[in-house]
């Protein structure tokens, strides 16, 4: 299943980790994770977020969870079955920022 982390660090409970954006973890590791007592309330607050499978997200919503993804070897998972313009175009532009192409700085 995917989990979003929408904040800014990596979160860690019950042998879970989440590192920002977008992860790929068992039904098991997040019924672990989202009943600890600390994350309970982090889950709760919507700062982590369960995902449908990839391809059930509307483009806008996969667009968004791939602009939070640094994963590049989930990126390249979702390339592959995923097959809406939109989405290639951004998972595209997502490796690109990963690798560090198109500085323009």
């Amino acid at each position: 299943m995917l989990v979003q982390n929408k904040g800014n660090y990596i979160l860690h409970a019950a042998g879970v980790m989440l590192i920002p954006g977008a992860n790929k973890i068992s039904e098991a590791e997040w019924k672990d994770f989202s009943s600890h007592p600390i994350m309970k309330k982090v889950v709760d607050d919507g700062d982590v977020v369960a995902e449908k499978s990839f391809g059930e997200l509307t483009a806008p919503k996969a667009v968004e969870l791939v602009k939070d993804t640094f994963d590049p070897s989930l990126l390249e998972a979702w390339k592959k079955e995923d097959s809406r313009k939109t989405v290639q175009e951004a998972i595209d532009a997502q490796l690109a920022v990963i690798n560090g192409e198109n500085e323009d700085e």
